[in-house]
């Protein structure tokens, strides 16, 4: 057995999520036995100093792995985290470094160790020596070389403290672009309006209904492949099917799209489809499947689960967030409460109160809020007014004859009508 020490370090984006990222790779891997790891430091850029602060870490590992087999894992993760090779010691989403391997000292041309800075950095020697003070390298030991470091470069050394309440400080604007890119929608800017049918049903239902939403003002299309239903006997999509058929449409009406994932076996598929990933009330607080998605590099929307609490409904954002992906986009769709004339209780107040503890864009969704077409409407208008950044409403050719939620989809005339009003308001400066 292989004992190994590993240098991990990031400075781009979610740099806690990649560092999470990076770590959950190594420790799944089938081939590693054991994960120890040191904690987090924050220092300033070493070499090419024109960057962001860089979080540092150790790890210890126990593996059966030989060098270059141990270097193709970290190479691996570099790749899927997406590293880019630009700048000698220039920023990076992560970089992975095999510090140590047993007493060996290895000089081959793609791999030397032990790792020819050890000493020389203190953004490395700090995290091993979390691991082990008893290290020897060329002959020195860990500590005695930290210890003769220039005392600017140990002072810079900083202890990171984890988040505690809001992961989400350096949230960026989130960008959609139109299949053809002549369109660009920010959320956080504009207010934008996603409307489409509950569930596809054929190609000639979702075209109709996208090129009319469309000519009313919609931004993004909406349509479910993949249908999460309360009975096994209900509708539950066209599934693989749907999603070609969502793939066609948005191409013909150059409008970006949206559907659900609801098993983290269909992600791949419908990456290639969507470019926003919908994760439904239902699956809220499926945290495997908010890891996967979090792993993903396109924008999330998040909807509020059936009885969820804020900070609840936060703690699901966090985990799509450490694991690297930010842009996600936060869906107040109603809460269950003692109403049994409406289908949930629209919770208006989420709304600001979400904008102001994450800054993260919130869409409200009046049409499962509400469960009855009449109300959507009115609490859209209200939504808006109340700082969202735009809503999701269900419109179907014929409601009467949907077969999923058709009681609470607009009419395409009902849809057009609430969209002038929707205008006025977005003409107010609010």
């Amino acid at each position: 057995m292989n004992k190994v020490y590993l240098g991990l370090g990031t400075n781009m984006g979610n740099r806690l999520g990649y560092l999470s990222r990076a770590c959950d790779i190594i420790e799944n891997d089938e081939r590693v036995f054991s994960v120890e790891k040191s904690d987090i430091y924050e220092t300033e850029a070493w070499g090419y100093t024109e960057q962001n602060d860089f979080l540092n870490m150790c790890i210890r590992i126990y593996t059966d792995m030989n060098p270059q087999e141990v270097l193709r894992m970290c190479q691996s993760i570099e790749e899927k985290l997406n590293r880019k090779r630009i700048i000698k010691w220039g920023p990076r989403t992560i970089d992975v470094d095999v510090l140590l391997f047993n007493d060996e000292k290895i000089n081959d041309d793609n791999l030397k160790v032990p790792h020819p800075y050890i000493n020389q950095r203190g953004f490395v020697l700090k995290p091993l020596m979390d691991l082990d003070e008893d290290i020897n390298v060329e002959g020195k030991n860990i500590v005695e070389s930290f210890e003769l470091l220039d005392e600017k470069d140990k002072n810079g050394i900083k202890l990171y403290k984890l988040p505690e309440d809001n992961i989400f400080i350096n949230q960026k604007k989130i960008r959609i672009h139109s299949p053809s890119g002549k369109t660009v929608i920010e959320f956080g800017r504009d207010n934008i309006v996603i409307a489409g049918p509950c569930a596809i049903e054929s190609y000639e239902q979702l075209l109709e209904t996208a090129n009319s939403v469309k000519r009313s003002g919609a931004n993004i299309l909406r349509g479910g492949a993949f249908k999460p239903r309360t009975s096994p006997r209900s509708f539950s999509g066209l599934k693989k099917d749907g999603l070609e058929i969502l793939k066609k449409v948005r191409e013909i009406t150059d409008m970006p799209v949206i559907t659900e994932v609801m098993d983290i076996r269909d992600i791949d598929m419908i990456y290639e489809t969507a470019d926003i990933l919908q994760i439904g009330s239902r699956n809220m607080q499926n945290f495997s499947l908010l890891k996967e998605i979090g792993k993903q590099d396109k924008p999330v929307m998040l909807k509020r689960g059936l009885s969820a609490t804020i900070n609840e409904w936060i703690c699901s954002a966090e985990y799509i967030a450490a694991e690297g992906n930010e842009n996600i986009i936060m869906c107040e769709r109603g809460i269950r409460t003692y109403s049994d004339y409406t289908r949930n209780t629209m919770d208006i107040s989420a709304i600001p109160v979400i904008k102001e503890k994450t800054g993260l864009p919130v869409i409200a969704d009046p049409s499962h809020a509400t469960g009855i077409r009449n109300l959507v409407e009115p609490m859209a208008l209200a939504s808006i007014v109340a700082g969202a950044d735009g809503i999701m409403t269900e419109v179907h050719p014929e409601p009467e004859e949907a077969l999923s939620d058709g009681e609470q989809s607009l009419t395409f005339d009902m849809f057009d009508e609430m969209m002038k009003k929707i205008d006025k308001i977005r003409k107010i400066n609010l």
